[in-house]
């Protein structure tokens, strides 16, 4: 493999310019508030940290999980039915104090929202099968 192609770091960097106003490393350097020999060092490896994506969705509303996996909705408000509960916890992330540490909330969210998308289809199947085997459901889903 050629070493100077770094194909998870510049996918990742593409979405970012895709649907941001960056169009540079030295303009992701300022933004995540790093050296630009910083972002050169992390392409390099092919590394691109979470806690920069969290950056981007701070300042353009992009949700991580969509800046380091181009999966799911790009921006909470793109998203089916988001659920209030996802919204609470955003919040809660937001406001405790013990949970200022930037990679905590980024580790937190994605774990959650991953968990949250996998209950919701499990839902949507569990609501069509039992629908399916009695002609209406015998419980109701919220």
């Amino acid at each position: 493999m050629n070493k100077s192609i770094s194909p998870v770091f510049d996918s990742i960097f593409d979405r970012v310019k895709s649907e941001t106003d960056v169009g540079s490393m030295r303009q992701l350097a300022k933004i995540i508030n790093k050296d630009q020999s910083t972002i050169s060092a992390a392409k390099a490896k092919d590394n691109f940290s979470a806690s920069w994506a969290y950056e981007i969705e701070k300042k353009y509303g992009l949700l991580t999980r969509w800046i380091m996996t181009g999966e799911g909705p790009k921006r909470i408000s793109e998203g089916t039915e988001i659920n209030p509960l996802l919204i609470d916890v955003n919040e809660w992330l937001n406001e405790e104090e013990k949970h200022k540490n930037a990679e905590f909330r980024i580790l937190f969210r994605q774990q959650m929202i991953r968990a949250f998308f996998d209950y919701e289809e499990w839902v949507k199947k569990r609501k069509v099968s039992l629908e399916g085997s009695a002609g209406t459901p015998r419980i109701k889903v919220a």
